[in-house]
């Protein structure tokens, strides 16, 4: 009898993990956007020349995963909307629960606009499991020819005198 009871736990021990791998309740708890590493300073509005930090939070993880993160356009000039924004594809492997941290350049230059921030969490086997978003603005830089343009004012100005 003591054969039997043991077998039972085994089965049933063995069936439990099998389930566990299976039905993973890995998510995106959150994701946040700020000025500073530590993600203290929350906000969605940058500027060109600022960096944007973000934050995703992956709970409950056992396995490996990975944070696929795009910034995609809603609103821009350069780019369709819809479309990723070049080299803003980031990916970041998790070993479990942990954070996802992005850290993107914005060029002085760039023309800026409204979009959308995503951060996906893709299991070991490549399937999407969760995803959140973030909507954001960046005001526009300045560009070269304002600076060129000033100084040639100010050389007109030297000239009057």
């Amino acid at each position: 009898m003591n054969k039997h009871f043991l077998n039972v736990v085994i089965v049933a021990a063995a069936l439990f993990l099998v389930t566990a791998c299976n039905f993973s309740t890995a998510n995106l708890s959150s994701l946040k956007t700020s000025t500073d590493k530590e993600g203290t300073k929350e906000t969605t509005s940058f500027k060109a020349g600022d960096t944007i930090y973000a934050n995703a939070v992956v709970s409950n993880a056992m396995d490996k995963n990975t944070v696929k993160y795009a910034l995609i356009a809603v609103e821009s000039k350069t780019t369709k909307t819809g479309e990723v924004m070049q080299g803003t594809e980031v990916t970041i492997d998790m070993p479990g629960s942990g954070t996802a941290n992005l850290t993107l350049p914005v060029p002085a230059s760039f023309s800026g606009g409204k979009f959308n921030l995503v951060a996906d969490l893709i299991n070991e086997k490549g399937e999407k499991k969760d995803s959140k978003s973030v909507m954001i603005t960046i005001a526009p830089g300045t560009t070269s020819s304002t600076d060129d343009r000033s100084v040639t004012d100010d050389k007109e100005t030297d000239q009057d005198k």
